[in-house]
């Protein structure tokens, strides 16, 4: 499996990042993601979020949720997302200071084509890099 990390600040609290990326079925509330749907299959670790999206439809499977360590961790449950065949994550939100936090983007992923993990590495790490930029906006939004 290949590894893509990427560490970035927030200025927003770990409790109101955490409050928002614990919600596995309100992905699409702030993923950015135009034209998307979600529908929800299940509660709890085991869930299935089915996202139909520009880009296709995938379905991902929530398998780790600790609010104490404020981690979620999640899988490719169906699809290939951005060229991936398999993949797990874990979103850790690091409490930094009174109004500030770092949120830890980590995903292990096998390409469907072997050849491309410089194209699917790049693809993840601006994801993560969308997702980071849509989550602060929409809890700035909030506020």
């Amino acid at each position: 499996m290949h590894k893509v990390t990427l560490k970035m600040r927030m200025k927003v609290t770990a409790n109101e990042a955490w409050s928002i990326l614990s919600n596995f079925s309100g992905f699409m509330e702030w993923a950015g993601i135009d034209q998307g749907k979600i529908r929800v299959e299940g509660e709890g670790i085991g869930m299935i979020r089915h996202l139909a999206t520009p880009i296709g439809e995938i379905g991902e499977r929530l398998t780790y949720l600790n609010h104490e360590a404020q981690q979620i961790g999640y899988e490719i449950a169906y699809g290939e997302p951005i060229g991936m065949q398999s993949y797990q994550a874990l979103i850790t939100v690091i409490s930094e200071d009174h109004s500030s936090c770092t949120i830890d983007w980590s995903g292990q992923f096998i390409p469907v084509d072997p050849e491309a993990v410089k194209e699917v590495t790049a693809a993840l790490s601006g994801s993560y890099q969308n997702m980071h930029q849509s989550l602060e906006r929409y809890i700035h939004d909030r506020l």
